[in-house]
């Protein structure tokens, strides 16, 4: 049939709800509770043959409308596509050379109603493959909707394209490579700034496990609109974290709640046969706590601190203040990424005192989490992580520090920072130990130096010119594994 018609319809996706129990520290994926979502700013396109004859982009219900002109000489189809527009986000399968996932249906004659809908496929005890389209849908609109709530708050953010990778073959095993399905977990590369989902059947599944895919988009925000100089690595309740690391996982764990508008936090996975899952409440600590080790060092301790001072429900004496996500958008884009310190939730809470938050309330909600009265992005106000610096009167300078091998290298344990102001001149440092140990340079968030040969019993030495008046960090990272502690000699020098 030739001619110019018009298609209209909507587009949408099952989302399959997430349930975890403290009472018995079990959970599922609940399928009986599906229920059907709109795919929010999704791509629409008609085609005829493999020629694209017209596109568009759903409405917030899911809606959409095209008008199209047909030759008549190949039949005509229509594409929901796993993208959006603004901000562009991009769900693609890393297994099948990066192809972006689409559901298609053959166009009515004449044009007409067609709703296109991506439907989850589980049979009951697993899923059918051929049926299960609506993962990368979901992925797609958790990542959407993470985004469109900062746009709300703050209109002017840039949000750089993003891809995510979404593939039934993405498994958390790691003895092959990553375009065969081989993650580990779902995680972001901060390398190839892309997100990598999970989604093996009978193994991990995280599509629907929407705090995860926001903890992740998280990540993203920090390295394209904040920043973060986390050293990466494991990490969990309970852990004396590298103040760094403890930020940037709070930070993901806060947003999750904060986007989604749910503090409850679930994953779900598959285990002895069945579906089963873990969770923790990002608002309120348990009893008995699950934060054995409260402070800057302390992810859950971070996570709780961002969601309180964010919420607009005050449950307690200590939560009075609410933000919103508006002014923490601003610390998180302006304090904290032009910060000469390290990014911890130092920078943060001196951005958001200088955005309005009200002083007494903050100092009530650093306190209640063990964290001191802040005064400076470089942790003055609060000793054990004021105590990670040294700030270098002169040069040259001689130090020495003691790391702990029982711990994990992105532990609190193994790093110490050093602070130099540049002279202009090439600046020169140097770490010896019987363990391994490695030096990173900071400017900003900008690394300038760096040396690591992953060698015992060596000298690291690293050199780098510097701008006078600029402020850089020297980061001390031990990787000695040892049953106590072990000895460093730092030794900065410059022309």
């Amino acid at each position: 049939m030739t001619g110019t018609f018009t298609l209209t319809g909507r587009v949408t996706y099952d989302f399959v709800p997430a349930l975890f129990s403290f009472s018995s520290n079990t959970g599922r994926l609940d399928f009986g509770g599906a229920s059907q979502r709109p795919v929010r700013s999704g791509e629409v396109r008609v085609l005829q043959g493999a020629t694209v004859l017209a596109t568009t982009n759903t409405a917030a219900d899911g809606s959409y409308s095209l008008t199209f002109t047909s030759n008549g000489s190949a039949p005509l189809s229509a594409q929901a596509v796993a993208r959006t527009a603004t901000p562009v986000v991009i769900v693609e399968d890393n297994t099948s050379n990066n192809a972006v996932w689409a559901i298609a249906a053959g166009v009515p004659m004449g044009g007409g109603t067609l709703n296109l809908h991506a439907a989850h496929g589980w049979t009951g005890s697993s899923y059918n493959p051929a049926l299960r389209t609506a993962g990368p849908f979901a992925v797609l609109d958790s990542m959407y909707g993470a985004a469109a709530a900062f746009l709300a708050a703050r209109p002017a953010l840039a949000f750089p394209a993003l891809r995510v990778n979404w593939s039934p073959r993405n498994t958390t095993a790691t003895n092959g490579t990553v375009a065969n399905g081989f993650l580990g977990t779902s995680y972001f590369d901060y390398e190839d700034n892309e997100i990598y989902i999970v989604g093996k059947d009978g193994v991990d599944t995280d599509e629907y496990d929407n705090h995860v895919i926001v903890h992740e988009w998280g990540h993203y925000f920090e390295a394209n609109l904040s920043r973060s100089d986390s050293l990466g690595g494991d990490h969990g309740t309970g852990d004396v974290l590298d103040a760094r690391d403890a930020w940037s996982e709070g930070w993901g764990d806060a947003a999750s709640g904060m986007l989604t508008g749910d503090p409850l936090y679930v994953d779900t996975s598959f285990a002895g046969g069945g579906q089963d899952s873990w969770g923790f409440d990002v608002e309120t600590d348990t009893s008995p706590t699950d934060d054995p080790n409260p402070g800057v060092f302390s992810e859950s301790s971070v996570m709780r601190l961002l969601y309180d001072a964010f919420d607009s429900t005050n449950e307690a004496s200590y939560d009075q203040l609410s933000l919103g996500l508006g002014p923490i958008a601003d610390a998180l884009t302006g304090a904290l990424r032009s910060s000469d310190a390290l990014t911890t939730v130092a920078p943060f809470v001196m951005g958001a005192r200088a955005g309005g938050a009200n002083q007494a309330q903050l100092d009530t909600l650093l306190s209640h989490y063990s964290i001191g009265a802040l005064t400076s992005d470089f942790g003055d106000g609060e000793p054990t992580l004021r105590g990670k610096y040294t700030f270098v009167a002169g040069l040259p300078a001689n130090q020495t520090a003691s790391l702990d091998g029982r711990v994990d290298y992105n532990f609190a344990g193994q790093n110490r920072y050093w602070v130099v102001q540049g002279t202009g001149a090439r600046l020169t440092v140097s770490a010896t130990s019987a363990e391994d140990v490695a030096l990173t340079a900071y400017r900003r968030g900008a690394i300038v130096g760096s040396a690591d040969d992953e060698l015992d019993n060596a000298t690291e030495t690293m050199a780098f010119p510097t701008t006078a008046g600029a402020t850089y960090v020297i980061n001390l990272t031990g990787y000695g594994a040892v049953n106590g502690s072990y000895s460093v000699t730092l030794s900065l020098t410059s022309p």
